[in-house]
């Protein structure tokens, strides 16, 4: 099966509202479970929450088929079955013919084939360990993995919480879901490392620009997480960007929207949505979604709006040939005052000549330093004659 991304980010806000509220830690497990067995069209599933010092259960909650050959185990025998945490993913492809699953219940055993366990690090004496079970002999594809092992992070997150050890969840949630996110990217071997290039040009011009460490942090996810809101469109549009029928396009238009509202109900990126629904605004006006310009657009989508078209555009798609840093640079020189803002672009260009091996630049260094120094230089002095004539002649004048 494919899964729903939308449906598993909604569950996934959902799950985080829960957190943050202090719900019952318990009922926070059992949507886990319950929504795991869903979405993977599974048997059953199982969390337990295991203590490795004193070596026993805590407690276990379950949706689905009540498979008591692995509800009715012990401690040592889990910990035989998934291997001693020695792997954060274990699975037993036939549990029917596996010895090490103690006969409880024949009849039950029988209607169980494969099982996916996979561990999960609380804080303390404390394990999560998380088993899916199928009647048919299923492994888990990639994306499927990522989507049960967010949501099993959630149910560590909620135990840290619930045990008072708080002081890294969010961290552990950004982690989650940026994971997430550059997974669907890798998908589309085109815009593998899209992101985290966008972010890592966005983060070193936030810091050119000297703005602050929060601010530079915030940045950096936004980067990672700018086109999250492709997940709503179709694999077919995005194998043919660089030359989109006049719907698709207005299919794609839509991600910078669908990304903010991902993002929204996830209190600890309240900061970054606003940055990725504007990435696509335009310093004139003509961008979207919603046309607004210059200093309305927030900062943040101004420098990845100018990382953004500038990776692009080095990188390629199809129908779209990569340009050399020398064309790349002058695009970006052009669009200044209507693409891009001026001093994003200055910025940018002097953190290119503080660090050049960021570009991966393959051209002659002194060509291009030389390019670089003479656009800055530019810039400057375009910027210092327009605040002299808007001190000259003021608006009214």
């Amino acid at each position: 099966m494919t899964p729903d991304f939308h449906q598993f980010f909604t569950l996934f806000a959902k799950i985080s509202k829960k957190i943050h509220a202090n719900s019952d830690t318990q009922d926070i497990l059992a949507c886990i479970v319950e929504n795991i067995t869903r979405i993977l069209s599974a048997k059953g599933s199982i969390f337990w929450i295991l203590n490795t010092e004193q070596k026993c259960i805590e407690t276990k909650i379950y949706h689905g088929f009540d498979y008591r050959s692995l509800m009715q185990t012990d401690y040592p025998t889990l910990m035989t079955l998934f291997g001693d945490q020695k792997k954060t993913c274990v699975v037993i492809p036939n549990a029917r013919e596996d010895d090490r699953i103690p006969d409880l219940e024949r009849l039950g055993k029988r209607k169980i084939n494969s099982v996916t366990g996979l561990f999960f690090d609380i804080s303390g004496p404390c394990t999560g360990l998380l088993a899916v079970y199928f009647m048919e002999n299923r492994m888990l594809d990639p994306h499927e993995l990522e989507l049960v092992t967010a949501l099993g992070e959630q149910g560590a997150i909620a135990l840290e919480k619930a045990l008072g050890h708080d002081r890294k969840l969010l961290d552990i949630y950004r982690k989650i879901v940026e994971g997430f996110a550059l997974a669907i990217e890798a998908r589309d071997r085109v815009t593998h490392g899209h992101s985290r290039r966008v972010a890592t040009l966005s983060r070193l011009t936030a810091r050119q620009m000297g703005l602050d460490d929060v601010m530079v942090k915030n940045i950096f996810h936004a980067g990672i997480l700018h086109d999250i809101g492709k997940i709503g469109a179709r694999d077919t549009v995005l194998d043919h960007l660089g030359h989109l029928t006049p719907k698709e396009m207005d299919q794609i238009r839509q991600h910078p929207v669908l990304g903010a509202e991902i993002l929204v109900p996830l209190t600890f990126f309240e900061d970054i949505a606003p940055m990725i629904r504007h990435h696509h605004e335009r310093f004139d006006g003509t961008g979207y979604p919603d046309g607004i310009k210059g200093e309305r657009i927030p900062l943040g989508a101004r420098i990845l709006a100018v990382c953004d078209v500038f990776e692009t555009m080095t990188a390629g798609r199809p129908g779209m040939p990569p340009k050399d840093l020398p064309c790349a640079i002058f695009e970006l020189k052009h669009g200044v005052g209507t693409l891009f803002d001026p001093a994003v672009v200055q910025a940018f260009f002097a953190m290119i000549q503080e660090h050049p091996r960021a570009m991966e630049i393959h051209e002659s260094m002194d060509k291009v330093l030389d390019m670089l120094r003479q656009n800055v230089a530019d810039l400057a002095l375009q910027n210092r004659l327009e605040k002299k004539t808007a001190r000259l002649f003021p608006p009214g004048f």
